[in-house]
């Protein structure tokens, strides 16, 4: 019965160690936030962990491209940035699946398919320029 007792009494103690940790990582969590949105040295050192580790930089990237006003926000950063927008496009030009996509977007409306056909029309003549 002895045993039965300090079996009992351990599980009461893991029990109420797990809920003080849970209590306090969520007091944490919630001081951690706060602080990263208050301190700027601390957002730099958190910036800075997660700019240096592919894996968490990755995660974040896909955290923030699963919102559509932080998708937009992200794009548009990325295409101020000369050298960042000109690997999306060499990216986007050797995907044909990319491009299609970027070609249905141009030829969605009547000034953009004006554009392409004055596009190929151009390809076309130097194609048969260099026979």
């Amino acid at each position: 019965m002895q045993n039965g007792r300090r079996t009992v009494r351990k599980a009461g103690w893991t029990a109420l160690a797990l809920l003080a940790a849970t209590a306090l990582i969520s007091g944490c969590s919630a001081d951690v936030a706060k602080r990263v949105t208050s301190d700027a040295h601390v957002r730099d050192h958190v910036m800075g962990a997660i700019a240096g580790n592919g894996a968490m930089a990755e995660e974040m990237t896909q955290r923030l491209l699963a919102t559509d006003s932080l998708r937009a926000r992200v794009v548009e950063t990325v295409l101020r940035d000369s050298a960042a927008a000109q690997y999306v496009i060499v990216r986007i030009g050797r995907n044909p699946e990319a491009l299609d996509y970027v070609l249905q977007a141009a030829a969605s409306d009547s000034s953009g398919r004006a554009h392409l056909m004055t596009l190929f029309k151009g390809m076309q003549m130097a194609m048969q320029a260099k026979r």
